[in-house]
């Protein structure tokens, strides 16, 4: 007798894992950059740890072993009998240098978790969680020199999170075609608090929230040319449109006196009037693989922040382009390296910085030959375009689990 099955302590291991991103919101910040006092803070890596330790391609990437992000028309290439489970951690020591003074923090945290499964032969189906921005920096400003002789901390915290769904169907064995639909959310809460020293001491706090829910969407395309019996080249591209999501300003401003009392009563508002969009992107890939031994590939990327509206004007944000190249040779490990470079779609004090990294990767098979530990670190430099601007460095590492099962076969039961 046949019958479908499944393994029971898999099923238990995902729905357990499935509760943990919306846990690790609270209790993790991923940045100590005071550069994300600016926009939606810092953008994340959309990549998962397998091609972090290739620089962070994925457009023009194929590969049935990983689940890929980047492109939801890569979903496809999903074997038939084959369930996917990706998990992320990550992890970063930063060094942030101004003048001559050097400090050095850390972060750590749950970081994405995505599924991908076949619903017929070249139809594959993907969902996932995984952060868009990071907002977190601490830092006093003295203004002792002046007049008004005052401390000024200023302090944030949150970001933008999306939980998405993928379709992908492909096309005469060559072509494939994807669409991602996610629902964006995530609170970015800014503080200012001064501390003024005129006749007595006394301290005025402000708080502004932004509350984001939307939806977003994009679409996708890969094209497979084959070289030979066991190689291919694989382009592909996708495209964001411009989207506008809901949201909600909350400001507040809290008064105390010399010894700490509340003064007067907290003034608080709430406004939806803002609009916020995010920008429309453009991105292509290419790469080159011979199966089973090694894998080389590139992506440019182009997003169009100037058009998009932030708290209703378009002049605070600023076009951006990444670039990312990698390789993968594998023998028995995965060994995987790779490079990538981009500007900044914001501004601190009218000029905005580069960022330039590199990283380093291997993929280990588990004892099933399918499942892998993937571990990527990377070194990069954020140089601002004026010396008085903070210089950030940062070695960072992601750490992600790979299940790969073959779950919907039929086995014989004596």
């Amino acid at each position: 007798m046949k019958t479908a099955v499944c393994s029971f302590s898999s099923f238990l291991l995902f729905c357990l894992l499935c509760m943990l991103p919306s846990f690790s919101l609270a209790q993790s910040n991923n940045t100590n950059s005071p550069y994300t006092r600016y926009g939606y803070g810092q953008l994340a890596d959309q990549s998962f740890a397998a091609q972090r330790g290739m620089g962070g391609i994925g457009y023009g990437l194929r590969n049935p072993r990983i689940i890929n992000p980047l492109n939801p028309a890569s979903f496809s290439a999903i074997d038939s009998m084959t369930f996917m489970m990706d998990f992320g951690l990550k992890g970063q020591a930063g060094w942030f240098k101004e003048g001559a003074k050097q400090v050095k923090k850390y972060n750590a945290g749950i970081e994405y978790l995505a599924l991908q499964f076949p619903l017929a032969k070249g139809l594959g189906m993907g969902i996932g969680f995984e952060p868009v921005s990071y907002v977190g920096y601490q830092f006093v400003e003295d203004a002792r020199q002046t007049a008004q002789k005052s401390y000024a901390t200023y302090s944030g915290k949150g970001g933008l999170n999306k939980v998405y769904t993928t379709l992908s169907y492909r096309i005469l064995d060559r072509f494939s075609l994807g669409a991602n639909v996610g629902y964006l959310f995530g609170d970015l809460i800014h503080n200012k608090s001064i501390l003024f020293n005129i006749e007595g001491t006394h301290t005025v706090s402000w708080s502004d929230t932004l509350r984001a829910r939307g939806v977003t969407y994009e679409a996708g395309f890969q094209y497979v040319h084959p070289i030979g019996k066991s190689e291919e080249v694989v382009l592909g591209a996708v495209y964001t449109p411009k989207t506008r999501f809901g949201a909600k300003v909350m400001t507040g401003e809290t008064n105390y006196d010399n010894n700490g009392v509340l003064t007067g009563t907290p003034r608080l508002s709430a406004t939806k009037d803002s609009v916020f969009q995010l920008p429309e992107t453009y991105a292509v890939g290419i790469s080159y693989r011979k199966i089973n031994k090694w894998t080389a590939g590139a992506d440019v990327q182009y997003q169009r922040w100037a058009g998009a509206k932030f708290y209703d004007k378009t002049d605070t944000l600023f076009n951006r382009i990444k670039i990312n190249v990698g390789a993968e040779y594998t023998r028995k490990l995965h060994y995987r390296a790779g490079a990538h470079y981009s500007d900044a779609y914001v501004k601190a004090k009218g000029s905005g910085y580069n960022e330039y990294g590199v990283s380093l990767g291997v993929g280990i098979p588990m004892i099933d030959k399918r499942s892998f530990l993937n571990l990527a670190l990377e070194y990069s430099v954020l140089r601002p375009k004026v010396k008085e601007l903070l210089d950030e460095q940062y070695l960072k590492f992601t750490l992600s689990y790979t299940f790969n099962e073959l779950w919907f076969f039929k086995r014989k039961l004596q």
